[in-house]
C-alpha cells in the first residue's frame, strides 16, 4: 500500500512539472566583433600599380598613345601605323623600356617595320628616344615585317617575314630572327637567322 501511494506522488509530482509555465533559457548576450579598420592596400598590389601617378613611361608601359610619338612617314600620303608594344629594360638601368614596332600603311602588299625604343624612365609625355631605330638596317635587303619582339639580359630579339630583297613583297617567304644589343647609345645586330618557306607568309 506504501509503495502504491509512493507512486501516485511521484506520478503528480511529474504531472505538475510538465503542466507549468516552461521557463524559456535566458538569451546569452551576443559579442559583436569590432570590424578592422580599413587601411591602405599592400604594396605591390595590381590594382595599386595600374594607377601609378609617377608619370613616367614605365607605368604606362603598352597602354601608351604611341601612334602620337611614333616617327612619321617619309611619303606624307603614307599614315604611320603601330603594329606591335612589348617592354623590357634595354638600358640597364631597372626600368622596363617600351618597344613599338611601326610601319607605314600601303595600298598593295606591305611596308617594312621599324622598331622604336623608348626610355622608361622618362616622362610618359614626352617619351625619349633611345638610339636610332631598330631594323633600318636590315629593311633595304630583307624588307622586315616584325611579328614578335622580347627582351632578354637587355638584348632584344625580333621576329619577322621578309622577302629577302629579290622577292615581291607580295609574296614573304623568309623568316626571320635578329638579335640586336644596345652599344654605346645605338642598337648593334649581334646576330641573323632565316629560313625560307615553300609557301607565302601570311602579312596581317
Amino acid at each position: 500500500m506504501l509503495k502504491k501511494a509512493a507512486l501516485l506522488v511521484a506520478l503528480v509530482l511529474l504531472t505538475g512539472c510538465s503542466d507549468g509555465d516552461e521557463t524559456e533559457p535566458s538569451p546569452v548576450a551576443s559579442e559583436t566583433a569590432e570590424a578592422e579598420p580599413v587601411g591602405d592596400p599592400p604594396v605591390g598590389d595590381p590594382s595599386v600599380e595600374a594607377e601609378d601617378p609617377s608619370g613616367t613611361l614605365a607605368s604606362v608601359g603598352e597602354e601608351g598613345d604611341w601612334d602620337a610619338f611614333i616617327e612619321a612617314c617619309k611619303n606624307p600620303e603614307q599614315e604611320a601605323l603601330v603594329q606591335l608594344v612589348t617592354t623590357g629594360d634595354l638600358t640597364g638601368d631597372g626600368t622596363a623600356d617600351a618597344l613599338v614596332a611601326r610601319t607605314c600603311d600601303a595600298s598593295t602588299s606591305y611596308f617594312p617595320s621599324t622598331i622604336e625604343v623608348f626610355d622608361g624612365a622618362s616622362p610618359a609625355a614626352e617619351p625619349v628616344r633611345v638610339g636610332a631605330p631598330i631594323l633600318t638596317d636590315a629593311g633595304p635587303t630583307d624588307q622586315p615585317w616584325v611579328i614578335g619582339m622580347a627582351v632578354k639580359e637587355q638584348v632584344v630579339t625580333v621576329t619577322a617575314y621578309g622577302t629577302g630583297g629579290t622577292d615581291s613583297n607580295a609574296c614573304p617567304k623568309l623568316k626571320l630572327t635578329y638579335r640586336y644589343l644596345l652599344d654605346g647609345g645605338a642598337f648593334e645586330q649581334v646576330d641573323r637567322a632565316a629560313t625560307t618557306s615553300a609557301d607565302c607568309l601570311a602579312i596581317a
